[in-house]
């Protein structure tokens, strides 16, 4: 096999990546590796010839009820081009408390959809057992072989467990659950990968002599959504993106995951991680390595791994000084006319009391390599904001000649989730007989407008599809994840040792107080929302003025289509979606007759004004109650 060299690059490469210093022995084992080209990922296949048993450990839980079992149906059943799985594929639940089978299937695959259902729940079945028991697994050995029926079978196990509990079901499945007659056992672990560097090389180096490396496939599930795996394309398809891709070009990248969710009273889980662990150390980290990696030799997993653990032995490892910390608090609003009311984070019963576990946090991330020293990487996540979106957003440099059509920078923006889509935002004359009017447009590629009746698979989805073909490229290698730690770990440790305060906002805000200044430290200008734009016309004699032109039809009262206009500067200048103005529609129209009337646009106004977290550049000394 030929070992992977960067396209890109002008003299040979050593063939093994250097290790970084080590924060343990362990954890120095792991770095030192040598990465072969091996198969290019669109020409493995999977065994379709040989039956295939997918364990899911964890299969009492909300992971396996929400995603796990709905995603081999669609494997099996579901998707357009189905079966991409062998005919033979048996699903089998396993978890601690025995279940009366009819009823767990009924509990567990209520997301399943499909005219297939019912064969395929003949192929689900279920064994109750320990996860620290030979026998157990001895127990589970036994029924796979009756489903393989005695010859060769693949075997998949899906750990939806704590990874307090990783070692002893490795050590299960090795000793007494091995796949029979020269199949496959592949192991799907899901995050988390221990809490620090520590932790990870403590649990790294008993799974790492247990099983193969090329045997392990740390999930992350965000590598496996559209818009992320379109990062090859969008770089190495086209002939102008990737000559912009560096420091000469970008002023600054930010990396977004926002939800507009609570805790939902698992806030003690939550607790003992933080948004930092959940979110950012993992998703948006390797969100950003596909962003910013060498274009790979080959599109191999060992090529693709290179050159991702190239990238983050170039990041400097983080501290307070480039970090923000929020917590949520309660909050009360009106929706359809009717009050609604979220509680705050230590609202949560399942809380510590007092705790000052982040729900929101930002980092600045600085990359020490030719082609992005000196470019901000803004990474934020937050619980309980405005919204549910994910997107990279990337900010590109004003030259000199922009001087002769002044306007805002271009921005190049991914829509991860929802609604995905790529959207260019640029500048363009304004049609008429003014020369020299420009404003900003959008060149917008939505998914759903682009490829009609196309599939989009679910992550997990094709996460397994992955793990059945033998393909590693859309999962995290051990030696990624020595460096990913490098980077968070004396962060994490500051932050649990020494319990900074967290910023508090209010539950539906769009970022923090101060978060703004925060950003500004790099650059990084972020643009208001809806509401803030309501609340920043400041004077009753502009919200009469912007009624009066969004009533189009002059009868007094603003509908959804007039409300769009308005709505448009708040989403980047694109349409927002149909669910995004009746969202807009029900927070203001209190008698909830679909339509905005100039009372409910002034109390609209009043209203978020009033919970606008920092109401200092905002006038609204002339609105009247």
């Amino acid at each position: 096999m030929g070992m992977c060299q960067s396209t890109g690059a002008t003299q040979a490469h050593s063939m093994a990546v250097k290790p970084a210093p080590p924060e343990t022995a362990a954890t120095a084992k792991v770095a030192s590796v040598s990465y072969e080209a091996g198969t290019p990922v669109g020409d493995l296949e999977v065994d379709m010839n040989s039956p295939l048993c997918i364990v899911l450990f964890g299969a009492t839980g909300d992971l396996a009820r929400k995603k796990l079992f709905p995603a081999c149906y669609q494997l099996m059943f579901g998707a357009p081009d189905a079966p991409k799985v062998p005919e033979h594929t048996f699903i089998v639940g396993y978890g601690r408390s025995e279940q009366e089978l009819s009823k767990f299937l009924d509990k567990q695959c209520v997301n399943v959809k499909g005219d297939k259902k019912d064969i395929f729940l003949k192929q689900c079945s279920y064994v109750a057992g320990a996860y620290d028991k030979e026998e157990s697994f001895e127990k589970l050995n036994e029924h796979l072989c009756k489903l393989e029926k005695g010859g060769k079978g693949n075997r998949i196990f899906f750990f939806s467990v704590p990874s307090t509990v990783f070692a002893e079901v490795a050590k299960g499945i090795k000793k007494k659950a091995t796949a029979p007659g020269g199949g496959f056992t592949r192991l799907i672990l899901e995050k988390p990968f221990g809490r620090d560097s520590e932790t990870f090389a403590e649990l790294n180096s008993i799974t790492a002599s247990l099983f193969q490396e090329s045997e392990l496939f740390r999930i992350d599930h965000y590598l496996g959504k559209e818009v992320v795996l379109n990062l090859v394309a969008l770089r190495f398809g086209n002939q102008f993106f990737e000559t912009l891709w560096n420091k000469d070009n970008i002023k600054h990248v930010q990396l977004v995951f926002k939800e507009n969710l609570g805790t939902g009273g698992r806030g003690g889980y939550f607790d003992g991680f933080g948004i930092i662990r959940d979110i950012m150390q993992n998703h948006l980290l390797q969100v950003l390595l596909w962003f910013a990696m060498e274009p790979p030799g080959t599109l191999t997993s060992g090529c693709i791994q290179k050159e991702k653990v190239k990238l983050l032995k170039s990041i400097k490892t983080l501290s307070m000084e480039d970090c923000f910390l929020g917590q949520f608090t309660a909050n009360t609003w009106y929706e359809g006319g009717v009050e609604h009311k979220e509680p705050g984070y230590l609202d949560d019963e399942t809380v510590p009391a007092g705790s000052k576990c982040p729900t929101y946090a930002a980092v600045a991330l600085h990359i020490d390599n030719d082609r992005w020293r000196g470019v901000p990487f803004l990474m934020r996540a937050g619980k309980g904001l405005d919204e549910r979106m994910a997107e990279i957003r990337v900010t590109f440099k004003e030259k000199s000649f922009n001087a002769l059509v002044p306007g805002e920078p271009n921005e190049l923006v991914m829509r991860i989730q929802p609604d995905e889509a790529i959207y260019l935002k640029c500048q363009n004359k304004v049609p008429g007989w003014d020369q020299n009017k420009a404003a900003p447009i959008v060149l917008d590629m939505s998914y759903s407008k682009s490829f009609p009746g196309g599939y989009v698979a679910d992550a997990y989805e094709r996460m397994f599809l992955n793990t059945a073909k033998g393909d590693g490229s859309l999962f995290v290698g051990a030696d990624e994840l020595v460096e990913a730690w490098r980077v968070f770990t004396p962060l994490l440790h500051h932050i649990d040792e020494q319990k900074p305060d967290p910023v508090k906002y209010p539950f539906g805000v769009r970022v923090p107080p101060g978060m703004d200044e925060f950003a500004a430290k790099y650059g990084v200008k972020m643009a208001a929302n809806f509401e803030e734009r309501l609340a920043y016309l400041g004077h009753l004699d502009k919200v009469k003025h912007m009624f009066s032109t969004l009533d189009k039809d002059h009868d007094g009262r603003v509908d959804i289509q007039e409300l769009k206009e308005f709505a448009k500067e708040a989403f980047d200048g694109r349409e927002p979606t149909e669910a995004q103005l009746k969202k807009i529609m029900s927070r203001f129209d209190k008698n909830n007759d679909g339509k905005l009337d100039i009372d409910e646009m002034t109390s609209a106004a009043c209203d978020v004004a009033a919970l606008m977290v920092d109401q200092s550049s905002c006038d609204h000394s002339t609105f009247k109650g």
